[in-house]
């Protein structure tokens, strides 16, 4: 079609103007077809036909094989091989044929073909479909075949047949099947080489060889057959030498001769490498040797090495590489080589260092040597540490490198070394660490100590994480090595241009743990400058030290720290005195961050038994008098009680100063708080950890004096408060006879609904001697657990709602400890949890929850019938669907959770019984049943089995449709998700066709918003106008609009949009019976009608009402709302209302853009009189400030384009006009 004036495509029309005949197209498919038939034909039809050859064969010559072998084995299949099927069995040799049996490739037909053949000629001749019976007749018809396509299908089916084939067999024919395929394999010239069949030829003789005795490759003739064999190897050919290295891989790790041969093969290939010429060669040689070394004999693997580091003196970039990474493979695999020897090829490699300039050969060869010392660690450990001065030599170089590459390869390497050299190296030399002397590891370190030079400063940033490696794997025995280079360590933060302090902090926090902080405090210490300003020059080691602190000596921080709080303290109060409020508050944040080093002091002290005796008075102390210091203090005492559970002398020693601090620390807690006052729960978690290790002689006196204080009207209700907290944390570490006294005290307060307090802190105090773990608080439980259940059930009418947590926790626990004989007490309870399940406190809700399982896992552990229990359990809890409707929603959640956890207990009749309960219980009228009902159904769909809810999808449907409107749109939500896990569970067209007319469109929008979701997840750059457009594609299936029940008369609003147009012809509005069809007013609202020639035409109003009632958006509902802003009728009486009130007069009612719009081509018109149709902007009074700029960057950005749109339009308007 040709471009004219008026006579366009319409856009994405352009394939209409495609030619209906296909002439072209039935002719090419016509060759492939012609093609495709050809491949049958030749092995079908025809005298010269493989089907045809093979039935003219003598039977003798199919039966010689045949008949030899005793252990022939059978397997069944390949009863029907067709060209047009796949229905036939097949012999697991041929799966890959299987794959195959469906392909459009010529090559894959030819095999699948012969394929046929040859099992339709072994059922012919009567013989069973072994692997056996295929071997025979695949040489048969590989001996006869000049075919080349033929020929490549045989050799490929022989390939995989011979595996199977039986080993005797094999051995018997090895003459007759080797010459026969070497025959074919010498046929194969290197210009004119079929590369499949090599492939299938090279790989049929690997399975042969490999099935014969080791003695027969003694023989010259399969040394020639091998030496042939192995020319492949480095064949030009990337498929045939890949599939040759294959197979002689296969050869050599199985038998030794073989991968002598080979290595013998290559050695010679190496040698004769005269330069660029033989490049490939010798690439494709090293390739192939680097993986037969790991199974050479020690003087093979001898002669190997040295020919592969004479190549590496070659210089040649490529095979110096090449080289290289064949003994980095030789060093990562098992091998044969000894110590000695692998301390000989790293001295030959040390020797063969590339240039500094040669950055690929450097990484290669830095990567050998990371892997040789690797291996060395293994094989002589000793002599890994003494080699390794020469390792961080050359490393010492390459880290200067301007590579990169090289550096980060060089850091691996040495970190590498510390990680696998170290540990076992350093067994060997035990005397001299326990000596302190010096041994060749000093050497390595010095070496270490050498690049925190500012030569090293560009890579000092790798040279920390090498320290980092060393600090981390040294043990504490041989950190005496490393005292000489941690000053010179501390030198590198004071370098100019230093900034990487994360990873020096790093560094000197694993050097801190090595040595210790005593050592380091020794070589760079915390000290005072002399003079009027107060500094500590180091002081950055603070945070570092707090940080990695550990097993230190308490007795340092005693001696050394404390002291300089002391000074500290004094001199920030004398320079506070004097008015210098700065340099105080100095003095004052140095003293508080040498206090935080104490917590870390008291991490696991070495010298706790003999320390802690001279710092307990200290700490007493400032507990009391420095308040800012009490979070520390008590978070030390915490450290060290924690270090002590270890061993009973250091629990002991700190139980014994309990008396001293329990009581400071129980005045702290019932202090009154005032706002300078430290947070109150380090205290509290003290007292708790304190309590841990305190002996009961020491508790008891305080236990009392509480008591005596928790009926005090004196205190006020932070202290008493305060008591019961305190009391609370005493209970799990009472003994027998104070538990006693605390429960006698607590009985007549569950009862008491007077003083709510009171009563809650006693269910607190009961759920907590309930759950104590010590020996006196099981037997007390023991003895107990009967007055326990009476109490608890008695106290139920007494309880307040604030107690209901408390006391639902005390139930749980109960639970958990009732034995066969109490399970008598769940019934008795079992009412108040269910109620629980729906009270307003969330924490509530979980302890029943939880209380509902735990009791669903008591009965089934100790019943003896877990069914039998789980159905008992059920009918105890169903029996409340007949209570109230809050006791019946409760019920009904209740089920739900015990389905969602013991579903696989539940038998068949019973879930169907609950099914049909629940489901009857739809058509209740109580929105608070429904919902716990939806839940319900929604957690059954999920867990149970798809037969067992499949018959109930039906009634659910049914009794859904039949909810009236109001229920309908309060549930619509959860209507909707229990649609969508129906559709996951039993597919779209299952639940559309069951569902009622009024939900279809939910059913249909899910659908719809799932596809959407799955396009968005597959292109996340999908724009509107693809989701529009694929909201149409479904508009067939029933209109997919979101589900919403419109109120009052927006229905009738609905079907106003489908009578505003009838055919052609606008609808007059002065006839008296156009009017209440379109409109009723209301007497507040009568309808008024402007007036045009006695007729009102609104075509504008119409089209964009229809096309809105079209569009099925999830916003459809809003969309009709808004036509009413141009509405000549008015607003609705309900709904979303717009401004419509008349303007005042001589102001205009602002316009939008409709009045602008041409009706004969598209975008806008001038109208005269009328402002230009722009899009005016009000401006605001921030539009100055800085963050209102760019408030119009998107306007100017699409007037700039619209503008440049237009101007190429009107160009190629010009254009076409000339």
């Amino acid at each position: 079609m040709t471009r004219q004036k008026g006579k366009r495509w319409k856009r994405g029309q352009a394939c209409l103007s495609n030619p209906e005949s296909k002439k072209h197209r039935a002719e090419a498919a016509s060759v492939v077809r012609s093609k495709r038939q050809k491949v049958s034909t030749a092995v079908f039809s025809g005298e010269d036909s493989l089907a045809v050859k093979l039935k003219k064969l003598n039977d003798t010559q199919m039966t010689d094989i045949v008949g030899e072998g005793d252990d022939m084995t059978h397997v069944s299949g390949l009863s029907s091989w067709t060209i047009a099927t796949d229905e036939a069995g097949y012999l697991p040799s041929f799966d890959r044929v299987r794959k195959l049996w469906n392909s459009s490739l010529d090559s894959h037909k030819e095999v699948c073909a012969v394929l046929t053949a040859i099992t339709e000629v072994i059922k012919n001749e009567g013989s069973e479909e072994t692997p056996l019976a295929y071997f025979a007749a695949l040489l048969t018809a590989l001996e006869t075949s000049k075919v080349s396509d033929q020929q490549i299908a045989i050799s490929y089916l022989l390939s995989l047949v011979i595996p199977s084939v039986p080993e005797s067999i094999v051995r018997a024919k090895f003459a007759q099947t080797t010459k026969l395929l070497f025959t074919l394999l010498e046929c194969q010239t290197q210009k004119d080489v079929s590369v499949a069949l090599v492939r299938s030829l090279i790989v049929s003789l690997s399975h042969i060889f490999l099935k014969q005795d080791h003695a027969i490759f003694k023989e010259l003739s399969v040394i020639h057959m091998l030496n042939f064999l192995i020319k492949f190897v480095s064949h030009g050919k990337p498929k045939i030498r890949h599939a040759a290295q294959r197979s002689l891989r296969n050869l050599a790790r199985e038998i030794p001769q073989v991968c002598k041969l080979a290595i013998h093969s290559c050695v010679e290939s190496l040698n004769n490498f005269v330069g660029s010429k033989d490049e490939k060669l010798t690439m494709h040689t090293i390739s192939f040797i680097r993986y037969i070394l790991p199974h050479a004999t020690v003087e093979d693997l001898k002669v190997s090495m040295e020919t592969l580091l004479q190549v590496i003196t070659l210089r040649h970039t490529k095979i110096t590489s090449a080289a290289l990474q064949a003994l980095g493979q030789v060093f990562k695999l098992d091998s044969a080589l000894t110590g000695e020897m692998q301390g000989q090829i790293l001295m030959s490699l040390f020797v063969s260092k590339p240039a500094n300039f040669d950055h690929p050969v450097t990484t290669v060869w830095l990567e050998a040597l990371s892997s040789g010392y690797g291996k060395l660690a293994e094989v002589e450990p000793k002599l890994g540490l003494t080699m390794g001065h020469r390792l961080f030599s050359v490393c010492s170089d390459t880290l200067l490198s301007e590579n990169l590459d090289v550096v980060q390869i060089t850091l691996v390497t040495l970190q590498e070394y510390f990680t696998k050299n170290l540990a076992p190296g350093l067994e060997h030399f035990q005397s001299e660490i326990s000596a302190q002397k010096k041994f060749p590891l000093s050497k390595v370190i010095e070496t270490m100590g050498g690049m925190l030079k500012l030569t090293y400063q560009p890579v000092w940033d790798a040279v920390l994480e090498a320290l980092g490696s060393l600090f981390e794997n040294l043990p504490g025995s041989c950190s005496y090595l490393v005292h000489g280079i941690i000053p010179t360590l501390f030198v590198v933060r004071n370098a100019p241009n230093f900034e990487n302090g994360n990873l020096f902090a790093s560094t000197v926090g694993k050097a801190i743990k090595l040595i210790g902080v005593e050592k380091i405090l020794e070589i760079y210490p915390i000290l005072l400058t002399d003079g009027s300003k107060v500094d500590i020059p180091n002081s950055w080691l603070l945070p570092i030290l707090k940080d990695n602190i550990e097993k230190s000596s308490l007795s340092y921080f005693t001696a050394h720290i404390l002291p300089i709080t002391a000074t500290l303290k004094v001199k920030s109060e004398t320079l506070l005195r004097e008015g210098n409020a700065l340099d105080s508050k100095i003095c004052s944040n140095l003293e508080f961050q040498l206090w935080n080093l104490l917590p870390s002091f008291c991490k696991s002290p070495v010298d706790l038994e003999e320390s802690f005796k001279k710092i307990a008075k200290p700490i007493g102390l400032l507990l009391s008098q420095r308040p800012e210091l009490r979070t520390l203090l008590c978070s030390a005492l915490i450290s060290l009680i924690a270090s002590s559970k270890t061993e009973e002398a250091h629990q002991n020693e700190i139980g014994r100063f309990g008396k001293n601090f329990l009581p400071i620390l129980f005045n702290l807690f019932m202090a009154e708080p005032t706002p300078s006052s430290p947070p109150i729960n380090p205290v509290i978690e003290c007292i708790r950890s304190y309590l841990s290790v305190c002996p009961s002689d020491t508790q008891t006196p305080l236990f009392q004096k509480l008591l005596s204080e928790v009926d005090n009207t004196e205190k006020t209700d932070h202290a008493r408060n305060a008591v019961w907290e305190l009391l609370l944390a005493m209970i799990p570490h009472m003994n027998l006879a104070n538990l006693n006294v605390m429960y006698g005290h607590i009985v007549p307060l569950l009862s008491d609904p007077l003083h709510q307090t009171k009563q809650k802190r006693a269910y607190q105090i009961l759920h907590t001697i309930i759950e104590g773990s010590t020996s006196d608080h099981g037997k007390f439980v023991t003895a107990h657990l009967d007055d326990f259940q009476k109490h608890l059930a008695d106290s139920l009418a007494f309880s307040s709602p604030a107690c209901k947590k408390p006391r639902l926790k005390c139930l749980l626990a109960l639970i958990k400890s009732l034995d066969l004989e109490g399970l008598a007490f769940i019934p008795r309870i079992l009412p108040e949890i269910i109620l629980c399940v729906k009270e307003q406190n969330e924490k509530t809700r979980d302890a029943a929850y939880k209380c509902v399982v735990t009791i669903g896992y008591v009965l089934v552990e100790k019943s003896q019938d877990r069914a039998l229990a789980v159905r008992q359990y059920f009918e105890m809890v169903i029996v409340g669907i007949t209570g109230s409707t809050t006791l019946a929603s409760c019920t009904i959640l209740c089920l739900t959770k015990i389905l969602y956890e013991f579903n696989s207990f539940l038998p068949a009749e019973v879930l169907d019984h609950v099914m049909e309960v629940v489901v009857a219980l739809m058509e209740s009228k109580q929105k608070e049943i429904l919902k716990a009902v939806i839940s319900f159904i929604k957690t059954a769909v999920g867990v149970l089995n798809f037969q067992l809810v499949e018959p109930f999808v039906k009634p659910i449907l049914e009794k859904l449709g039949q909810w009236d409107k109001p229920t309908k749109h309060h549930f619509r939500a959860k209507i909707k998700a229990l649609f969508e896990r129906l559709l996951r569970r039993f597919g779209y067209e299952m639940v559309y066709k069951l569902t009622p007319m009024e939900y279809k469109k939910v059913v249909n929008n899910i659908v719809k918003e799932e596809r959407r979701a799955k396009r968005r997840k597959a292109d996340p750059q999908e724009d509107a106008g693809e989701l529009g457009d694929s909201d149409g594609e479904h508009d067939e299936d029933g209109g997919m609009g979101e589900f919403k029940e419109l109120k009052g008369r927006k229905s009738q609003r609905k079907e106003l949009t489908s009578q505003l147009v009838e055919g052609d012809n606008p609808l007059d509005f002065l006839e008296s019976s156009v009017i209440p069809r379109i409109y009723q007013g209301t007497k507040k609202e009568p309808c008024t009608l402007p007036e045009k020639d006695g007729k009102f035409v609104i075509e504008d109003l119409a089209g964009l009402v229809k096309d809105t009632t079209i569009n099925d958006s999830d916003d459809s509902e809003d969309e009709i709302v808004k036509v009413a802003d141009s509405n000549p009728f008015g607003r609705p009486s309900k709904g979303i209302h717009r401004n419509t009130k008349k303007f005042p007069t001589g102001k205009k009612k602002s316009e939008d853009g409709s009045t602008y719009k041409s009706k004969k081509s598209k975008g806008d018109m001038k109208k005269q009189g009328k402002p230009d149709p722009y899009a005016y902007i009000s401006l605001n009074k921030q539009g100055g400030k800085k963050k209102a700029k760019g408030q119009f960057d998107n306007f100017i950005k699409a007037g700039k384009m619209g503008a440049k749109k237009g101007a190429k339009l009107k160009a190629l308007q010009k254009k076409r006009n000339k």
